[in-house]
């Protein structure tokens, strides 16, 4: 992902670009590990982990971004959500894997007659084993 596509997603959200958010948010679009904030300040170590933190939570709250909290490492893991997918958590590696073959059409379209809301995005956990391990 180049720094102009970055930008660009920064502009149309009303961020004001800044070093900082530039690079988190070019580090989570070409970092498909679902890293921690800590993870990410291993990698950009001339940012501080309270203004990795500070700017994770302002991308979450504004949808650039998403929190995968597993509860299995006790760790917020984040996602950058460019384009729709889900994510698989093995129980027991704790592995996230992300997935897109899942048409989110019926669920949108079945939330909507519950609720009659527009739905506008959606955050799917699925978690499972290896077979080898559910023995």
């Amino acid at each position: 992902m180049d720094d102009k596509n970055a930008r660009e997603i920064l502009q149309s959200h009303g961020f004001k670009i800044t070093f900082q958010r530039l690079s988190i948010l070019k580090y989570l679009m070409t970092h498909k590990t679902h890293p921690t904030a800590e993870m990410i300040h291993a990698d950009l170590t001339d940012i501080s982990l309270a203004t990795i933190y500070n700017t994770l939570d302002k991308f979450v709250d504004d949808g650039i971004v998403i929190v995968i909290d597993t509860h299995q490492d006790e760790k917020r893991h984040y996602d950058f959500y460019g384009e729709p997918h889900y994510h698989i958590i093995n129980n027991v590696t704790k592995e996230i894997i992300d997935a897109d073959n899942f048409d989110v059409e019926p669920l949108f379209k079945a939330a909507r007659e519950v609720s009659g809301l527009n739905i506008t995005g959606f955050h799917i956990e699925v978690y499972g084993v290896n077979p080898e391990d559910a023995k």
